[in-house]
């Protein structure tokens, strides 16, 4: 071939080749299938791009949660299929029932076998949220994110009356307690134990027995449902001797502590109030405290005097101070979560006498722990204080509680007066009684922590001791039977002259000879609390 043909040649072909490109056919030419939005559809494309590029180039608008299938940075290619699935994420709340449950309640004060509805059951509510995953309008996931209570249930309540134990104890004086929402009084002996109340809903926040034994106090649960928890009525009976006796309501509402003054001509109450909340705890202490006289005849107030303001003083004020009055009503001890002292009467000051760390651990729920206290006949106070550290432990972390002694004056102090009884202890002074010289002594009840350095969470053994600390001796339950798990505002209480404590053991009310240690269970129901003694006899 010669020259000519060869140059001829080499003009042709580039000639093709250039036509080829113009026209984009060849091998850079792609087919594309795009499945989106119920659609499919096929694309020829010639550029060397991403998916997402090229769904952008084709007018396919994509939102934060849809999914592309290869990914958007994947290089496009021929014969490739792209999936858009569009995802939508939702939140969608909606209201179940909250079924109420029936509980069964054992009573005294039906006859064994018999069963009485005491509360009707009510459903609650309960809002529940979701978060909801849809993928091309099918939904794929459903996750719960939130449940609210809007309504609490109320549960259904059935007494079923239950035989008292056959047991016939003498006592002295008057002894009551809480048990099935009513208040109880027994006289002279176990078996003559009789309601004081009818309508119930006493809810434990005040049960006072007068020292004479004729007066009751005690608080009870609102009866509209929405109130808060705390919401209470102070009510009183005013001659327990009654065969039926008419409960009179009270002025103050909301009441956080109450007591009988000792030592009065006319009835004479004490109280302190809170403000109700829903949160936790459910009330806000005031700190304050009342003087409020009654009318012995109808409960109608004759005088009421302002004794200490409301305030917010003192660590952890919004639990509220305890107060408790001497033998002979004319002094006035408080107790708060790092201290215990006197109120001044006359201008409503706190005077400190013992000082301690609070319980920082105690702080759960916003629990707050305050000591018990106790007057003996003779202006001594005795209590329970947070003790120094075991080890490396901070002082508000410390695991140990002692019990300590004072006078009102404060000249003399004894702390720690036993070591390591435990933060239940609830020390608790006798009367006093003619001792085995004939002079006059007293004793002293508390319970001991059988694990000290445990002592929020271990049982507990009722000890009594000579009022100086000596002969102590473990009086109930003993070694060799399950401890007591103590509620402190159950206690201990004596008999007026000192031969019996009664006391709440497995939710039933016991009596135990002091100088034998014999015991006697008094209820069978397991729903007794609160014992209180009168300490006259």
């Amino acid at each position: 071939m010669n020259k000519r043909w060869l140059l001829i040649l080499g003009i042709v072909l580039l000639v093709v080749l250039a036509a080829c490109q113009e026209t984009g056919t060849g091998s850079d030419e792609m087919t594309v299938t795009v499945d989106v939005d119920g659609t499919s559809q096929i694309y020829r494309y010639h550029k060397r791009i991403s998916v997402g590029q090229f769904l952008e180039e084709i007018g396919v608008t994509l939102s934060q949660d849809d999914e592309v299938n290869p990914l958007l940075q994947t290089q496009l290619r021929d014969g490739m299929r792209v999936t858009v699935s569009r995802v939508v994420k939702r939140e969608e709340c909606e209201e179940e029932v909250l079924p109420y449950e029936t509980e069964r309640q054992f009573t005294q004060g039906l006859p064994a076998g018999e069963q009485r509805i005491a509360q009707t059951g009510e459903n609650g509510t309960i809002q529940i949220c979701y978060r909801i995953t849809e993928k091309d309008g099918v939904e794929v996931s459903r996750t719960e994110i939130s449940r609210i209570p809007i309504r609490a249930p109320r549960n259904e309540i059935i007494y079923v009356g239950r035989e008292p134990p056959e047991t016939l104890v003498p006592i002295e004086g008057a002894l009551a307690y809480i048990s099935g929402g009513q208040a109880w009084i027994i006289e002279s002996n176990t078996t003559k134990l009789r309601p004081l109340t009818t309508a119930g809903h006493l809810n434990g926040q005040v049960f006072d027995l007068s020292p004479d034994g004729q007066y009751l106090l005690y608080t009870r649960s609102t009866e509209d449902d929405s109130d808060p928890e705390f919401a209470n009525e102070l009510w009183a009976i005013l001659d327990t001797t009654a065969n039926a006796p008419q409960p009179v309501q009270l002025v103050p509402n909301d009441v956080r502590l109450a007591q009988w003054v000792p030592g009065q001509s006319t009835p004479t109450v004490s109280y302190s109030t809170a403000e109700p909340t829903n949160g936790v705890p459910n009330w806000q202490a005031y700190n304050d405290l009342y003087l409020m006289q009654l009318n012995p005849e109808n409960g109608e107030t004759l005088a009421l005097d302002e004794i200490i303001r409301p305030n917010a003083l003192g660590v952890y004020a919004y639990w509220g101070r305890r107060y408790a009055w001497s033998p002979d009503g004319t002094q006035l001890a408080w107790a708060l979560a790092d201290g215990v002292g006197l109120v001044d009467l006359e201008t409503g000051d706190f005077i400190p006498l013992l000082t301690f760390p609070e319980y920082a651990t105690a702080l759960v729920n916003f629990w707050v722990w305050v000591p018990k206290l106790s007057w003996s006949e003779n202006d001594y106070l005795i209590t329970t204080v947070h003790g120094p550290s075991y080890g490396a432990e901070s002082p508000e972390d410390s695991i140990i509680f002692d019990m300590a002694i004072t006078n009102a004056s404060g000249e003399l102090q004894i702390n720690p007066f036993f070591s390591q009884s435990g933060i239940w202890a609830c020390p608790t002074y006798s009367p006093v009684i003619d001792g085995p010289d004939g002079n006059p002594t007293a004793y002293i009840a508390y319970f001991q922590a059988r694990e000290p350095l445990n002592s929020p969470g271990s049982q507990y053994d009722l000890v009594v001791a000579d009022s100086d600390g000596s002969n102590t001796r473990v009086l109930f339950p003993g070694p060799d039977k399950q401890g007591l798990r103590p509620d402190p505002e159950d206690g201990i209480t004596w008999s007026p002259l000192a031969r019996q404590i009664a006391l709440i053991y497995q939710k039933n009310l016991w009596i135990v000879d002091v100088e034998t240690g014999l015991a006697h269970q008094i209820t069978s129901d397991e729903q007794a609390s609160r014992p209180r003694w009168s300490r006259e006899r």
